[in-house]
Formats: C-alpha cells, sequence, structure tokens
C-alpha cells in the first residue's frame, strides 16, 4: 500500500508523492479490502429496491396539503385471500387480555377514537368494497417506562390464514433502506457545542394513502366501548387512510417521502434535515443561538407545509 498509494497534503515526502513508476496505472486501493475470494461481495443493484424505488416516484401525489402513496405492490394483479375470520379471532383474543384490565381497554379505545377524529382512519361496511378486502390484526404494546405514549397498537399486516397464503406484506416490496448510518449521525451530533433533537409526531399517519389502496388496511373494532366483546352486531369495520406502521413498505415510504420533501427546497437548512434524520428523528445541532432558532423556524416551517 506504501508504494501503490499517491501522497496527499499531509504527507510531504518525496517518495509518496506519486505511484511507483512501475505501476502502468493507478491502482483501485479498494481492491485491498475486497474479498469475493471468499464469496463475499456487495450487490449494489437490487431490482426490487429500483422497482419499490419508481413506483414511489411514479404514484407520488400531493393534495389537500398533504403527500399521499400508492402500496409498492410486487404484481399488479395481486389478489389476497380475505382473511375477516382470522381478524376477527384475533380481536377476540384482544379484547379478553383487555377485558381484564378496563383501564387499558379505555386507553385502546381512546386511540381508536382519535384517529377516527382526526381522518387516520375510516368507517366502512362490510358489504361496502371495490377491489379485494385484507384485514390487519392489531394488539396493544404497553410500555409503561416511556414518558409518552404509553400504549400503542400495533398491526400486523403479516398475519395470514395458513402457511399457503400469501400474508399483505408478502404481496409489497420492502423498498430500499434509506437510513444514515447512525454512528455518523451521533459523532456529527456531538461536534456542535449547541444539541437539537425533536421527532415527528405520528409521522407514518401523516401520509396519506390513496383510495384504490385502502381496502387491504382493513382492521376490525368494537361499536360499543361499554360492551367490549367482538360479537357479530358490535364489530365495526375501519380501514386506514394514511399509512400504518407494522407494513412492510412504511419505513420506506416514510423515508422516501421525507426525502422528496426536502429536496424540493435549495437551501442548508433542509440539506442539514435530511442528513440528520433517522426514520422520524431528528438529532442534530448548531454552533450558536442564531443558527439554533433559524434552524427550529426553518424546520417547523417546511415540515408544516407537507
Amino acid at each position: 500500500m506504501f508504494v501503490m498509494t499517491p501522497g496527499s497534503v499531509a504527507l510531504t515526502s518525496k517518495c509518496t508523492q506519486q505511484c511507483d513508476p512501475e505501476i502502468k496505472c493507478k491502482p483501485n486501493i479498494d481492491d485491498f479490502w475486497n474479498v469475493e475470494a471468499l464469496g463475499i461481495t456487495d450487490d449494489n443493484v437490487n431490482t426490487d429496491d429500483i422497482i419499490a424505488n419508481e413506483n414511489f416516484n411514479k404514484t407520488l401525489m400531493f393534495e389537500n396539503g398533504r403527500y399521499s402513496v400508492k402500496w409498492p405492490w410486487k404484481s399488479r394483479n395481486e389478489e389476497l385471500p380475505e382473511n375477516r375470520e382470522l381478524a376477527h379471532g384475533l380481536l377476540k383474543s384482544t379484547l379478553t387480555r383487555l377485558r381484564g384490565n378496563p383501564n387499558m381497554f379505555k386507553k385502546y379505545n381512546e386511540v381508536i377514537e382519535e384517529q377516527l377524529s382526526k381522518g387516520v382512519i375510516e368507517k366502512v361496511e362490510r358489504d361496502e368494497r371495490d377491489r379485494s378486502i385484507q384485514y390487519i390484526p392489531h394488539h396493544a404494546v404497553i410500555t409503561p417506562l416511556k414518558s409518552t405514549t404509553k400504549l400503542r397498537v400495533v398491526y400486523d399486516a403479516s398475519a395470514k390464514t395458513r402457511s399457503a397464503n400469501k400474508s399483505l406484506n408478502e404481496c409489497l416490496f420492502r423498498g430500499p433502506v434509506l437510513l444514515h448510518d447512525l454512528c455518523g449521525m451521533l459523532l456529527r451530533f456531538r461536534i456542535h457545542p449547541i444539541a437539537i433533537v425533536a421527532d415527528i409526531e405520528k409521522a407514518f399517519l401523516q401520509i396519506g394513502l390513496q383510495k384504490d389502496q385502502r381496502e387491504v388496511t382493513r382492521f376490525l373494532w368494537v361499536k360499543d366501548s361499554e360492551n367490549p366483546f367482538a360479537t357479530k352486531e358490535n364489530t365495526q369495520e375501519y380501514r386506514f387512510k394514511r399509512i400504518p406502521l407494522g407494513v412492510i413498505s412504511s419505513p420506506f415510504i416514510l423515508g422516501a417521502t421525507l426525502n422528496f420533501h426536502l429536496d424540493s427546497y435549495n437551501n442548508l437548512i433542509a440539506q442539514q434535515l435530511k442528513r440528520d434524520i433517522y426514520i422520524d428523528n431528528l438529532i442534530t445541532g448548531c454552533d450558536s443561538v442564531a443558527d439554533a432558532c433559524s434552524l427550529y423556524n426553518g424546520a417547523k416551517t417546511m415540515f408544516k407545509e407537507a
């Protein structure tokens, strides 16, 4: 490496200022670290990721002050077997557990009611359909030590009625990983004398789901919260109008939407935000109070517009 590597401005010794004259072409130092002989190589081209990215760019829309997307389907004519009985059985199990903790049931129901009031979900009828339907089972994840949301409703788009059938997640592309290197982000964060951290509130639920994509995001809940039993008369169907967390494509869709939105601004603040966002968390900083205030105001304005 000493013989083959040209010198840099940091090295003043004449013997390292140029390649050895016996070497006919400038070497690629990366070749020293390649381990293809062991069968370990980096595949930089993933066809599925390319298709998912192209689908996103073709179908992304901005309407009513919000971005809306389509799912990155593996096949245009994907048919999913209806799994309402599975979802109904899992709902009964969830309600059985929640009945043992009335306070948790109340909070669970409040999450559903809040999503309905904010337009995240909408009521639908059993026979109201325009394409194949898929139901997403859900359950509660409780984190008592968390200072904010102690109960989270988690949706499982990998559930399927039998092993031979496909789940929703198996019909969608995962999409490329758009996360920045966390180690690099933390190192940059420590450089700044002024630290700034934030997150996007309910980030996934801020992105709209186009109307013809919603039927595969149905789920069941009780009509009457005073009667926590999933009888036929007391079961209400809902579907998502936004991107639910639990679908395999959701992280990619969130990252791609954030990148698209920030790329529409040609300024340094947008570049810094894009570089220092990890999923829905901002981990960054500034060198002065004035810069910090400018970043704060600029970031709030940019995200409010989305």
